[in-house]
């Protein structure tokens, strides 16, 4: 006679897991976010701040910026030479001085944390900024001070391009704001 089996001596492997008691928001793991993450979005964000992969890409980018400059100092240190900022190796500059190419690049790595409404204005005039800084490099060494510009380059496209990636007001939109009689694109009323 075959006695009914006992469920605590069969094999580990055989017995079957209980379900989870818990379960995931389905939009958390997702690829794309769900409708309620999107609505989340604009609700914590104002018009003015830049959207999170905006955002994202801007402080980025000016921590970029501030690699490019510290790339700048190393490089110099190597080849002998030395930017008006950094002075020779023997009779260094102040370290207000030595700060300045990387003071702006910093506020707008800050602006871009910080969610300010201003971050793209702050990190087009901290380009401007840097690119005064490689101003004093081009009769000394052109080499360094094209360099400095192309950070500074870098640096006013990633703010100017982030001017896009801003959130707007819902009722901005220029279509919304006209009257229904003003809509209608072919009629010369």
């Amino acid at each position: 006679m075959n006695a009914p089996e006992d469920p605590t001596t069969r094999a580990p492997s055989s017995i079957p897991l209980p379900p989870p008691t818990f379960s995931l928001p389905p939009t958390q793991y997702g690829l794309e976010p769900g409708l309620e993450t999107q609505q989340h979005v604009a609700r914590t964000l104002a018009a003015g701040q830049l959207t999170p992969g905006w955002r994202t890409l801007f402080i980025a980018g000016w921590i970029g910026v501030l690699l490019g400059f510290a790339a700048v100092w190393q490089a110099s240190r190597i080849a002998g030479t030395a930017p008006w900022w950094l002075g020779p190796e023997t009779d260094q500059r102040s370290f207000a001085i030595i700060a300045l190419p990387f003071a702006a690049p910093v506020a707008a790595v800050i602006a871009g944390i910080t969610r300010l409404r201003t971050a793209c204005l702050i990190g087009i005039a901290a380009a401007l900024s840097t690119g005064g800084i490689a101003l004093g490099e081009v009769d000394r060494f052109p080499g360094i001070a094209t360099v400095e510009f192309a950070l500074a380059a870098a640096g006013l496209l990633i703010s100017v391009a982030a001017l896009g990636g801003r959130m707007r007001r819902p009722d901005s939109s220029p279509i919304s704001a006209m009257e229904p009689s003003d809509r209608s694109f072919g009629s010369n009323n």
